[in-house]
């Protein structure tokens, strides 16, 4: 996988990630976790803001049409080496008592005849 490529993927994790959080009402963001994940770790070279612009390009905004599971997402970010964040995902989710089950919707929004 190149790089760029690699990036794209994260960033497209992170938002369809953060739209799961959203949907659950998690009182907590991806940018939490990313921030407990490497903030201390990464100290002057730390950077979040760029999570914050994830929404302004429409190739990650369409990620959410496409057919993703929280399966794909952790799949996603462990290929790329993002096993910290998954971590504090786990660990708030244990802490926040947040139980899921695997669900895949498809055919969410066709109208009905």
């Amino acid at each position: 996988m190149n790089s760029n490529h690699e990036h794209y993927s994260v960033a497209r994790a992170f938002y369809q990630l953060d739209f799961y959080l959203d949907a659950i009402h998690a009182p907590f963001t991806v940018k939490d976790l990313y921030h407990s994940a490497y903030a201390e770790k990464r100290k002057n070279h730390y950077d979040d803001k760029w999570l914050d612009h994830l929404e302004e390009d429409s190739h990650i905004r369409d990620s959410l049409e496409d057919s993703f599971t929280a399966h794909t997402i952790v799949e996603t970010l462990l290929k790329t080496g993002h096993e910290a964040v998954l971590r504090q995902l786990i660990k708030h989710l244990r802490k926040e008592r947040i139980h899921f089950t695997q669900l895949y919707i498809s055919g969410a929004g066709r109208k009905k005849p």
